[in-house]
């Protein structure tokens, strides 16, 4: 009775230490979790710890004399930390590692299928050493049911295993544009069996994450987001290799999307039966932006190769039935050459030419056409080069600050823009945007200079009209009264003559 009451005493005191234990190591760990948010998620596989703890506080202190119990109880007691030590160890390394440092994914489902390897695994040694178990024929039996599975599973566990080795090679990662499958896209999700992506048609793609391994894999949001594009064009035999390099260069430097300050290249790649084979290659900003920056790119390559006189030959044969005489070619040139000088008669700096004159200068004019969207002017850019207006619409921008512009005006047909930059060769003061599909009478400094060297008096009206147009400006601005706006007008009149004349090379 002695024996019986001493083993029991010492059986509640363990039991109701351990439970004073796990009680009041659950309430604390309860506590904390509600005052952090790193320490909610683990709050489960905290207590379960405390409940390891507990277990072998009652088997070291009371139950030291039940063999049977405390094999049974040590057995579940490891059991327990065995899988609390897993969920812990996943959730630092899936959730704070994968997911929060490295902005990747770690789904649920790769956390349960290590978890029940290692458990496994684990149960069996656990078997083997605390239970004393012949764990051999278990052994045997498991290995032929994997094997069945196995065979059974066999292309399913192929895709679980690829994706596994997506989790711990980080070939790619939520967000990253891909070439997989012979698929373009972005990866939306990576699961236990596949890789979800969204294509640019805005398609989504299930692709198994064998395949995504077994196959070349392309991620173009690697190292960085930039990524080099490339485009393939054709032109004429005519026209010499670096006039249609300045060209394309020229349009990739005013596309949105093309990074500056990464050399773009243009070469000769191949001599074709119809055309020389021209390679484009520039760096993207990003993989999202291809298809629209590209389609862009071709828009504009043919509005510019149109200006500059670039043909781009395609292997059709034209038959043109209509009839040309020198005497219908040479009345065609001159309608063209009548609407050119009734636009140039409405524009107030060339009222001091003469119709002749006028006619003079048409003769080196052609109308020239220009992309919505385009900007064939930039703020702060040298130019000698004067526009107006045939059709179309024009935005004037200011650029206040860098980074902030505003639109001061738009412009229509029979406007104009950039007489200062012809007479004088100042820089752009604005930037002009098409906002429609628009055509230009260009009329640069070359040109003018032939009128200006044959009656070089017009640079004395030319100054004074500038001056006056200027005048209403500062005017309006300054409130100035008429002694002081003559005086100044006196002043700028002197100074825009002499730029003029300097910048032509008139004599004084």
């Amino acid at each position: 009775m002695d024996f019986l009451h001493v083993l029991t005493g010492s059986l509640i005191w363990a039991l109701a230490l351990s439970v004073v234990i796990y009680v009041g190591g659950s309430i604390a760990i309860g506590l904390l979790a509600k005052k952090s948010d790193l320490l909610k998620p683990i709050g489960t596989g905290l207590k379960l710890i405390v409940l390891f703890i507990s277990l072998q506080i009652f088997l070291r202190f009371g139950a030291a004399g039940y063999p049977v119990i405390f094999d049974a109880l040590d057995f579940l007691s490891w059991l327990v930390f065995v899988f609390a030590g897993l969920r812990l160890g996943l959730y630092i390394y899936g959730d704070l590692f994968v997911v929060r440092w490295k902005r990747g994914s770690f789904p649920a489902a790769f956390k349960n299928i290590i978890t029940a390897l290692v458990l496994v695994v684990l149960t069996l040694i656990l078997l083997k050493e605390i239970l004393r178990i012949n764990v051999t024929s278990l052994i045997a039996t498991t290995t032929v049911l994997t094997a069945t599975i196995g065979l059974a599973f066999q292309s399913t566990l192929a895709n679980v295993l690829a994706g596994l080795e997506i989790q711990f090679e980080r070939p790619l990662k939520q967000g990253d544009w891909i070439l997989a499958g012979g698929h373009e896209g972005r990866v939306l999700d990576i699961t236990l069996r596949s890789t979800r992506i969204m294509t640019v048609e805005n398609n989504e793609v299930f692709i198994p994450n064998s395949k995504v391994l077994g196959e070349a894999l392309v991620n173009y949001s690697r190292p960085d987001s930039t990524v080099m594009r490339k485009l393939t064009i054709g032109v004429s035999y005519a026209i010499p290799p670096n006039k249609v390099k300045r060209a394309v260069l020229e349009v990739l430097s005013g596309v949105p999307g093309v990074v500056r300050g990464l050399a773009s290249r243009v070469r000769v790649i191949s001599y074709g039966d119809f055309a020389v084979q021209y390679e484009i290659r520039y760096p993207l900003a990003s993989f999202a932006l291809y298809g629209d920056t590209e389609g862009q790119i071709m828009d504009l390559l043919w509005y510019h190769f149109r200006r500059s006189g670039i043909d781009i030959p395609v292997p059709i044969r034209e038959i043109n039935m209509r009839h040309i005489t020198p005497g219908s070619l040479r009345a065609e040139q001159e309608q063209q050459a009548e609407e050119i000088v009734a636009l140039l008669e409405k524009v107030e700096i060339f009222s001091p030419l003469s119709k002749p004159e006028l006619t003079k200068l048409a003769e080196h004019l052609n109308v020239k056409s220009y992309a919505e969207g385009e900007v064939p002017v930039r703020q702060g850019d040298p130019g000698d080069s004067f526009y107006i207006i045939k059709s179309g619409r024009v935005d004037v921008i200011v650029e206040k600050s860098p980074g902030e512009s505003a639109v001061v005006a738009t412009l229509g047909p029979g406007n104009f823009f950039g007489e200062m930059s012809l007479l004088t060769g100042a820089v752009r003061t604005a930037s002009i945007r098409m906002t429609e599909d628009a055509e230009c009478i260009v009329i640069d400094k070359e040109k003018f200079g032939i009128t200006l060297a044959n009656n070089p008096s017009i640079a004395e009206s030319l100054s004074r009209i500038l001056t006056e147009r200027q005048a209403g400006l500062d005017a309006e601005r300054g409130r100035l009264d008429a002694a002081a706006l003559e005086r100044r007008n006196k002043d700028v009149s002197v100074r825009l003559l002499t730029k003029i004349r300097d910048f032509f090379g008139l004599s004084y």
